[in-house]
């Protein structure tokens, strides 16, 4: 059904099959239920739900430091699934975005502004040669910046243009690896907040973008701005990659991990319209990539990889010799033929157990996409040209009808999974 793009339907199902779930996988329940909400407009209930899910995280968290010591040698299979390190951070963005829906400002910066901290408390948990590349969401911070101009005060400007200015310097850096530049977005607003900031920060700005044209603070409180999120496809998902690794006696035994492998899909780009109601020039605007999520979640799976292995190979181990001492107890006892048995029942038992945990937030999107479009007060009606890596169409997607006023900044969005 997600992959159908029958959301509602997928909503129902979740719901109705809620128990399928099982205990040890009730945070992806909570993520899947707060994710078709969230693609249904039904954004009280991905809160409830995503900030659910992030109270569960935390405390599985918790717990799996307190048994590290004791479970190592358990599957991960068999424990809680509680979540990659950048699904974490996800649920904060997805909080964010339904809170700036709902146009609770100060609740959606909350949780922006964890993204930021989250970020850094994940990388303090491993050693240097183990952290996560993920550091910086610029994202979040392009998200920041259009919220804290929703507020309009001056100390607001300030910290959108902080947020903006650091949002360039994340697409510049971090996500660059992704292929993934800024967006035109992100260029106007901070070349109109850097304006307001005063001549300095404005020509700091335009030396990187001399020939971009932008409207004044004083040009945008006359019109209105209207930004859509578009989230794209869907999620790479998890495939077993497996290992045979040589025993000190001459023996092999099976170490599996997981990667991610990509979804392919045909929608890559779009454009959106607005057609005013009376006649005036019908106005459009590119999209461009914001999160390159399927991106990140390849990378944080890469970055985990080495501290899967040393787990997964230390609990491999454990059974290996667990079992040759059984072997060993078995042959004093009843003799060599009793033992050989021993043995190969219990690798056969370790081969059979060791699988990788394949489990995943199998519902987030592969990308999220940005679009703006400034446009005079009045009624239009808008919609997405979705299309392919040609250029050619794919889809169209209706936003309806929209009255819009001076000074009015307008977030949308929309789901697609082609």
């Amino acid at each position: 059904l997600n992959a159908q793009g029958k959301f509602n339907l997928a909503r129902n199902y979740v719901e109705e099959h809620a128990k399928d779930y099982g205990k040890r996988n009730r945070l992806l329940y909570l993520l899947d239920r707060g994710m078709f909400a969230f693609s249904t407009g039904e954004l009280r209930e991905a809160i409830a739900a995503f900030t659910e899910a992030e109270d569960l995280m935390s405390e599985l968290y918790t717990i799996s430091l307190s048994q590290e010591a004791t479970t190592f040698v358990v599957n991960d299979n068999a424990a809680p699934y509680r979540g990659e390190d950048f699904e974490s951070v996800m649920v904060n963005i997805f909080l964010a975005l339904s809170y700036a829906n709902l146009s609770e400002i100060d609740e959606a910066l909350v949780e922006a502004r964890k993204v930021d901290s989250k970020l850094t408390a994940i990388n303090l948990q491993y050693a240097e040669n183990e952290q996560n590349a993920y550091r910086e969401d610029p994202f979040v911070r392009l998200l920041m910046g259009i919220l804290y101009e929703m507020g309009g005060t001056s100390t607001d400007l300030n910290d959108a243009y902080i947020s903006y200015s650091k949002a360039l310097q994340g697409y510049d850096s971090e996500y660059q690896r992704f292929g993934v530049t800024f967006p035109e977005p992100l260029v106007e607003n901070l070349l109109s907040v850097a304006s307001f900031m005063g001549r300095a920060e404005l020509r700091k700005v335009q030396r990187r973008f001399p020939t971009h044209r932008f409207a004044s603070r004083a040009d945008r409180k006359e019109m209105a701005e209207v930004y859509v999120l578009h989230l794209n496809g869907r999620t790479p998902i998890k495939q077993e990659n497996v290992m045979v690794v040589p025993t000190p006696d001459g023996q092999v035994v099976k170490v599996a991990f997981p990667s991610y492998e990509k979804i392919p899909g045909r929608i890559v780009g779009g454009r959106l319209h607005a057609l005013p109601e009376h006649g005036q020039q019908q106005l459009v605007a590119d999209f461009r990539v914001g999160e390159p999520i399927g991106g990140i979640a390849i990378e944080n799976l890469q970055n985990r990889r080495l501290r899967i292995y040393a787990k997964t190979l230390a609990r491999v181990t454990a059974k290996y010799l667990a079992v040759r001492e059984a072997q060993k107890e078995v042959e004093d006892q009843f003799g060599g033929l009793a033992g050989l048995l021993t043995k190969v029942t219990g690798d056969m038992l370790i081969f059979v157990s060791e699988n990788a945990d394949l489990r995943s937030w199998r519902t987030l999107p592969e990308e999220i996409l940005i679009s703006k479009i400034t446009m005079p007060p009045g009624t239009y009606q808008l919609w997405v040209e979705c299309l392919d890596a040609s250029g050619k169409f794919v889809e169209k997607v209706e936003l309806g009808r929209r009255e819009v006023k001076a000074g009015d900044k307008i977030l949308m969005q929309f789901r697609t999974t082609q």
